[in-house]
């Protein structure tokens, strides 16, 4: 029993030392671009989402409502869409992205690849620049960042940032023929911008549509936690945010892939309601009871057992009806001769099959059951022909032999 115990202690201590340990252990970062509300890793935004929630005056929010759901909401607002890839951008989307400018909203798509139904009514190409390393070594290595300048404006004046390239790893390529096309931000390199005949480089460039506009952003990178807390360029973030104005902010994370395949989970609209909310946690919580009190053994019930029924009558009147449709009354007489003829052997050690010992067997047959002697003499001599022949009998016949060794066997 003290072995037993000294064990189970020493499994626990185990148990609590790496847990502590693991608990004590640097979290390990994940480098993938989720751009999740509830994310708290570098490039999520969590830390993002709070910051923006206490700095705009007028307001900001995060929901997973589309384009195409918010359109018909008339108050103007800006609407900030980040994501990774942006390329699942249909005509339905993009007629609620030109119409809600309409009214007055501004809308800022940041994404590294862009839906070619944009691209074509804008008059702009999504492209990638080529990294070589991820963040995590170009960092290590301590490289040169790269260098976004911001064009000036009537609010900002020029300033120059600089961000990893892996950040900003993609431009936008804008004809410069485009009508009313603003560049607010653009790559710097050798001191000036990038020089293309018919087009120019930038990393964010704002349309004009009805009393709103639209903002290309091709760095959603840098709407995220790591580039937020980034030395001083969050104030490029709040540069790029304040170009939708005195408008209440609100990020979408519709176009989010897992923010799509949890919109079509069956509990999604239970979830998002308080009451069937709860309503689904004690189901689980009901279920969870269930398992613990039923994972009990329990007594198997007894079945009731009925008393063994006696079936010998009913199996001798089966091999009487079977003898009487075969019609075979002496095989049914010799059955009861031979039944006969086990009974005087085992009660008085006689055989009356034995021919040589008739006399002592008549008389003690005679004695003991009371009958004349030549009477069961007779009747054991023709039951012995009938053996022996194999001849046919009447039912009278038959009936009147088993009545005579009945009325032996009962005498005895």
């Amino acid at each position: 029993m003290k072995f037993n115990q000294l064990f189970i202690l020493s499994i626990l201590t185990f148990l609590a030392f790496v847990f502590v340990m693991e608990y004590r252990m640097p979290k390990k970062f994940i480098w993938t671009p989720s751009f999740s509300h509830t994310d708290k890793q570098p490039f999520g935004c969590y830390v993002f989402d709070s910051v923006l929630v206490k700095s705009l005056p007028k307001g900001y929010r995060v929901t997973k409502k589309s384009l195409y759901q918010m359109r018909d909401d008339k108050q103007p607002k800006g609407v900030l869409v980040v994501a990774d890839d942006l390329s699942s951008f249909s005509r339905t989307d993009y007629n609620a992205l030109q119409q809600m400018p309409r009214n007055g909203s501004k809308i800022m798509l940041a994404g590294n690849r862009m839906s070619t139904v944009v691209e074509k009514k804008l008059s702009c190409r999504f492209c990638d620049m080529y990294v070589s390393m991820s963040l995590q070594q170009y960092a290590a290595q301590r490289l040169h960042r790269d260098t976004l300048r911001w064009t000036a404006d009537n609010r900002y004046k020029e300033r120059l940032y600089r961000f990893y390239p892996q950040l900003c790893d993609h431009y936008i390529s804008v004809k410069k023929s485009t009508t009313g096309a603003k560049l607010l931000a653009g790559p710097l390199g050798n001191g000036r911008t990038y020089p293309i005949e018919k087009e120019e480089w930038a990393m964010a460039v704002s349309y004009p549509v009805g009393k709103g506009e639209i903002i290309l952003v091709s760095t959603p990178l840098i709407f995220t936690n790591y580039a937020l807390l980034d030395g001083e360029n969050h104030e490029y973030i709040f540069r790029l945010l304040s170009q939708m104005g005195n408008l209440p902010i609100v990020r979408t994370e519709a176009y989010m892939p897992q923010t799509a395949q949890l919109q079509q989970s069956p509990l999604r609209y239970f979830l998002s309601q308080k009451p069937l909310k709860w309503a689904v946690y004690l189901a689980l919580l009901t279920i969870v009871l269930f398992m613990l009190f039923t994972a009990k053994r329990r007594q198997r019930t007894i079945p009731v057992m009925e008393e063994p029924q006696n079936k010998s009558l009913e199996f001798v009147e089966l091999i009487g009806t079977l003898y009487y449709q075969k019609k075979d009354y002496r095989d049914l007489v010799m059955k009861k001769f031979m039944f006969f003829a086990e009974l005087m052997r085992r009660r008085w050690q006689v055989d009356i099959t034995n021919r040589e010992d008739d006399g002592r067997t008549f008389s003690l047959i005679s004695s003991q059951t009371g009958m004349e002697q030549q009477e069961v003499e007779l009747l054991v001599n023709d039951l012995r022909r009938m053996k022996d022949s194999e001849r046919q009998i009447t039912p009278k016949a038959s009936t009147l032999y088993i009545e005579k060794i009945n009325e032996i066997i009962k005498s005895i």
